[in-house]
C-alpha cells in the first residue's frame, strides 16, 4: 500500500485526498477561491475546479521541506529550486492559521498529481492516487513522510540535551499491566460531526488551556521487605499488591518506580503537586481526568497568558473525565452526570458545563440531511470566537468540548480560529509550552 498511516503518527494531523466541492469565490480577492473541507475554508487558486482531486494538510501540520522546495512554496527564495519563485510557506513549513484578505485560512492543498510527481522524483517509483483513495488520510507515501505534527525542534533540543545528562537509572516499575490509563485524543468536531446525530444526549463544557494530569489510585506492585522477599522465594503466600497512587502528565507517568523517586525534568514537579491536591479524593480504582490552568509555583504561566483568575504561583484543576478500575483491569466509566457528583461530593470542580441534553434541543434546525452542518455551525455562532471569561489577561478562549452519552467514552473538540491565530503568533515567537514539551516525551506506562 503506497498511502500509509505511520505507527506515530498523530491522527489530527494527517494530509487527506479530497474530492473538491463548495468552491466559491473569495470576498475580497479576484485570483483567489475558498472551498470547505471537512468545515475549514480553504483558500486556494483559480486553477482548481469542483470535483478534481487534491491533497489537504490541515492546520499546524509540517509539510516534507523538500517537497515544499520542489514546488517553489517558500517566501525565501533561497529554498526553492527555482530561486525566481516566491511561495508563502516559512522555513518551517508549517501551515499556519492566517486570514486571506479577510477569509480564514485553515488548511492548504495541493493537486494530488504534485505529490505523484514529486514521489516518483524522490524515489523513482510511479504510483496515482485516484478516486477510490478519496477520503484516506496518510502521512507517508511509500517510504517517505509527507506531512506530521508541527514541532518547535529547535526550541526543544536544548531541553532534550539537558535531560539526556540528567536521565535516571532504569528501576523495577510498580505499574501492573492494564491498571493505569492514559487520557484519550480527542478527534476535531468538524472532520466527524457526522458522528452526533440529532437524539444524542451530549455535555458540551469549556475547553481550558493550561496542561494534561491524570491521577490515579490503582492496582499497583507492592514494595517488600527484605524478610517478605524471602519468605515468598520459599513459596510463602504474600501479599504483593495494594492500591497506590499513580499521576501522569498527557504521556508521561512520573512515579512509576517501585521504589519512591519520580521522574521529572523540571525545577519542581507540578503533575506531583497536582497530586498532593488530589489525593485524597481518590478512592480504590479511581482516576481522575483533567486540567491545571493558572501559574506554577515558579511565578510563570501554565499556558502563556492564561491566568484563569488564579493568583501568580497558583493553580487550578478541573476534572472533566473519571474511571474505575477493578482488579481485573476493566475499566468503567463515569457519565457526565456520574463525574458531577464525584466532583461535588469531594469538592473538586468540573470543567465549566455549557449545555447538558438532547442535541437536538439546543438550537432549532430542521432534522434533515444537513442537520450536522447546521448543528456544527449554530455552536461556532454561540461558543465561539471570544475571550475567555475565565482570565483577567485579555486572551481567546480555546472552545469547547462535545461529549456524547453513550456506553463508552466519545468527545470531540471544537476549537476557535481566534485561538488558532493566538496559537499561531506563540508558535512563530518560538515559544514552546508545557503541554507541548511533556507531548514530546515517549509515553511511559
Amino acid at each position: 500500500m503506497s498511502l500509509k498511516i505511520s505507527e506515530k503518527a498523530n491522527r489530527n494531523y494527517l494530509a487527506k485526498v479530497v474530492k473538491l466541492n463548495n468552491i466559491r469565490k473569495h470576498e475580497n480577492a479576484d485570483r483567489l477561491q475558498c472551498v470547505s473541507i471537512d468545515g475549514n475554508n480553504v483558500i486556494t487558486g483559480l486553477d482548481a475546479k469542483a470535483d478534481a482531486l487534491y491533497v489537504y494538510f490541515p492546520l499546524e501540520s509540517a509539510i516534507n521541506k523538500e517537497f515544499l522546495s520542489w514546488g517553489n512554496s517558500f517566501e525565501d527564495k533561497e529554498l526553492n529550486q527555482n530561486k525566481e519563485i516566491k511561495g508563502f510557506f516559512n522555513k518551517k513549513g508549517r501551515v499556519r492559521a492566517i486570514r486571506l484578505r479577510g477569509e480564514r485560512s485553515e488548511g492548504y492543498i495541493v493537486p494530488v498529481q504534485s505529490v505523484c510527481d514529486w514521489i516518483f522524483i524522490a524515489t523513482g517509483k510511479t504510483f496515482q492516487i485516484t478516486e477510490e483513495n478519496v477520503n484516506q488520510e496518510f502521512d507517508f507515501i511509500f517510504n517517505v513522510q509527507l506531512c506530521e505534527k508541527y514541532v518547535n525542534r529547535e526550541a526543544l533540543k536544548a531541553r532534550n540535551s539537558e535531560k539526556k545528562n540528567q536521565k535516571k537509572v532504569a528501576k523495577e516499575t510498580k505499574l501492573i499491566d492494564n491498571q493505569f490509563r492514559f487520557h484519550i485524543d480527542t478527534s476535531p468536531l468538524k472532520k466527524y460531526a457526522e458522528n452526533i446525530h440529532p437524539n444524542d444526549l451530549i455535555s458540551i463544557t469549556k475547553k481550558l488551556h493550561g496542561t494534561s494530569f491524570v491521577v490515579s489510585k490503582v492496582l499497583c506492585k507492592k514494595p517488600l521487605r527484605w524478610y517478605e522477599k524471602l519468605l515468598k522465594s520459599l513459596g510463602v503466600n504474600i501479599v504483593d499488591t495494594h492500591y497506590d497512587l499513580v499521576y501522569s502528565s498527557r504521556k508521561v507517568i512520573k512515579n512509576s518506580d517501585l521504589e519512591k523517586t519520580q521522574n521529572h525534568f523540571y525545577s519542581y514537579d507540578v503533575w506531583g503537586e497536582i497530586a498532593k491536591t488530589l489525593e485524597e479524593n481518590l478512592t480504590a480504582g479511581i482516576t481522575l481526568y483533567g486540567e491545571a490552568v493558572g501559574y506554577l509555583k515558579t511565578g510563570g504561566y501554565i499556558q502563556n497568558g492564561y491566568d484563569y483568575g488564579c493568583e501568580p504561583g497558583k493553580f487550578d484543576t478541573y476534572i472533566y473525565r473519571i474511571t474505575l478500575t477493578n482488579v481485573d483491569g476493566k475499566v468503567f466509566e463515569f457519565s457526565t452526570q456520574q463525574v458531577k457528583d464525584y466532583c461535588y461530593k469531594f469538592g473538586m470542580k468540573c470543567v465549566p458545563e455549557l449545555y447538558y441534553g438532547r442535541a437536538k434541543d439546543l438550537f432549532e434546525l430542521p432534522v434533515d440531511q444537513h442537520w450536522n452542518v447546521n448543528f456544527v455551525q449554530a455552536l461556532s455562532d454561540q461558543y465561539l470566537e471570544k475571550d475567555c471569561d475565565m482570565c483577567v489577561n485579555t486572551v481567546p478562549d480555546e472552545g469547547i468540548c462535545i461529549r456524547r452519552e453513550v456506553f463508552d467514552i466519545d468527545v470531540y473538540k471544537h476549537k476557535s480560529f481566534k485561538f488558532f491565530e493566538w496559537e499561531t503568533k506563540q508558535l512563530d515567537s518560538g515559544e514552546v509550552d508545557l503541554e507541548t514539551q511533556e507531548s514530546e516525551e515517549e509515553p511511559t506506562a
